[in-house]
């Protein structure tokens, strides 16, 4: 009968042995992790890139079928609520630029009768948590200020510039809106740096060279350096509500609570955060609070309808932002801003 094969012992693990793969695995995740990290952040991009263009294409559409109206406009697409209470219809409030693009891109969220608190609160919810409304980058939840109460949710992702959204008039008559009776609803007076030209009103035509002006950006409505996100419900939202804001040329003192770039080296400003962190939120890594101009970056779609990913110094031109033949003065403009783009009083924009 033939003899068994003694059985083989097994050598264990020595202590050293285990220290060494476990060393290497951590060698390996701690090089994997950041290109993971960085892939991820480049699938986010482009992702919100998507629902940037998705918007621009959707408002030129728009703007064909409503008389070359710029959509979001307080006079425009927002001039029915005008002396409302309490929104209703496609627009949860005068500078909703969303609502009308829902019902243009046929989305079939409800709208809210007249009254209908709670149908307002279900339309506004959709609105700014619906996938193409929705930056992939957007982890900022934003809770009420005033108004209408819908509750904790997603920060309003994309802003508009509320200077590309006013009639130029001297009264709410003259814009074509007799009931507002104050600056800031749907008409303006110039009583900023910024003067719009006499003859302009929310038009593409007029804008200037659709692939050189912005029309919607990444944006964190209501934010600064001390204040994270939150949102303004009421029907009139004065000065751009909680969908547009002045420009991210302009200082926090002329409202801009959206691109709040004071923590930039050069623009003296302080706060618990580098607020660029909530609207130019498709940087390369995680820039430290205060750092160089255009470590921050976000997305930004143009009335042609294509979409650049810029540094937050560069995305601040004004000439990107306001109608052509307005004027600028330095006043209220940033420092780094008046230097990169040579703002003197009187600067004339250009198409």
């Amino acid at each position: 009968m033939p003899r068994k094969n003694p059985s083989k012992s097994v050598r264990a693990f020595t202590l050293i042995e285990l220290l060494v793969v476990i060393a290497i695995i951590a060698l390996l995740i701690s090089i994997l992790l950041p290109a993971l990290s960085s892939a991820r952040r480049v699938g986010q991009k482009v992702k919100c890139m998507t629902g940037v263009r998705s918007i621009a294409v959707g408002a030129i559409q728009y703007a064909g079928d409503n008389d070359d109206w710029i959509p979001g406009a307080p006079g425009g697409s927002g001039a029915y609520l005008a002396g409302a209470a309490i929104a209703y219809g496609q627009s949860v409030q005068r500078y909703d630029f969303l609502g009308p693009l829902e019902r243009q891109m046929g989305l079939g969220f409800e709208f809210p009768d007249q009254g209908d608190q709670e149908g307002l609160k279900k339309r506004f919810n959709r609105l700014r948590g619906e996938a193409q409304f929705l930056c992939a980058s957007n982890k900022f939840l934003a809770s009420h200020f005033s108004g209408i109460n819908a509750g904790v949710g997603p920060m309003v992702s994309y802003n508009m510039s509320r200077y590309q959204l006013w009639v130029r008039a001297s009264s709410g008559s003259q814009a074509g809106v007799p009931a507002d009776t104050q600056a800031g609803f749907s008409w303006y007076n110039n009583i900023f740096e910024v003067k719009l030209p006499l003859e302009w009103k929310p038009s593409f035509t007029r804008i200037g060279s659709p692939a050189n002006k912005i029309m919607v950006a990444d944006g964190a409505r209501y934010s600064d350096g001390d204040t994270p996100p939150d949102y303004d419900l009421t029907a009139g939202g004065q000065w751009g509500g909680t969908f547009a804001d002045s420009a991210p040329f302009q200082g926090t003192s002329a409202g801009s609570k959206s691109w709040d770039r004071s923590r930039s080296p050069g623009n003296g400003g302080s706060g618990s955060v580098d607020a660029r962190v909530y609207a130019f939120r498709h940087s390369n890594g995680d820039p430290a609070p205060g750092a160089k101009a255009n470590a921050f970056r976000f997305n930004a779609g143009f009335y042609d309808g294509h979409v650049e990913t810029m540094g937050d110094l560069e995305a601040s031109n004004p000439h990107k932002w306001l109608p052509q033949n307005s004027t600028l003065d330095p006043g209220n403009v940033l420092p780094d801003v008046i230097s990169q783009f040579g703002i003197v009083p009187g600067t004339k924009i250009g198409p």
